[in-house]
C-alpha cells in the first residue's frame, strides 16, 4: 500500500513546519511494539471503514476533517474516551455499529497519534481511556 510511507513522514513534515513558522515542537515519541501494532491496525482500519468519507489525509470529504486546529483544539483536553465513545456510536455513518471493540480503540489510537493529541502510555485500551491529559 503506497500510502503508509506518505503517513509515516507526516511527523518530519509537522516538525519543519514548525521549525519553519518559529513554533516550538517536541521530537514523537517512539512507539513501543505495542503502540506500533495498534497503530498499524488504526490505520489500516481508518482507511478501510473511514477514508472514503473523511479523506486519506483526515481532511473531510464528505464528512468533517478529522485534523487540523479546530479537532486538535476539541480533543487536546479531553480524555480518549470523548473521540472513542464518538467513533463507537456513530462511525461508520452508514453502518453505525460494525466495527470491533478493539478496531474503536485502534482507530481511536491513530486518530490522537495523526493529530499529535496526548495518549497514554502503551497501546489504548479499555483501561486507559479515561487517562487526563495534563493541561497546555
Amino acid at each position: 500500500m503506497r500510502r503508509a510511507p506518505a503517513l509515516l513522514l507526516l511527523p518530519l513534515l509537522a516538525s519543519l513546519s514548525a521549525v519553519a513558522t518559529g513554533t516550538p515542537t517536541t521530537p514523537p515519541a517512539v512507539p513501543t511494539p505495542a503502540q506500533a501494532e495498534q497503530l498499524q491496525r488504526g490505520e489500516t482500519t481508518y482507511v478501510l471503514a473511514c477514508a472514503i468519507c473523511h479523506g486519506d489525509r483526515l481532511e473531510g470529504v464528505s464528512a468533517p476533517e478529522l485534523g487540523g486546529a479546530a479537532f486538535r483544539a476539541l480533543y487536546r483536553t479531553l480524555p480518549p474516551r470523548a473521540l472513542h465513545d464518538l467513533i463507537r456510536d456513530t462511525m461508520p455513518y452508514d453502518r453505525r455499529g460494525t466495527l470491533s471493540a478493539q478496531e474503536v480503540l485502534d482507530v481511536t489510537a491513530y486518530l490522537l497519534r495523526e493529530n499529535d493529541l496526548p495518549r497514554p502510555e502503551g497501546a489504548l485500551g479499555a483501561e486507559t481511556l479515561d487517562h487526563v491529559p495534563p493541561t497546555p
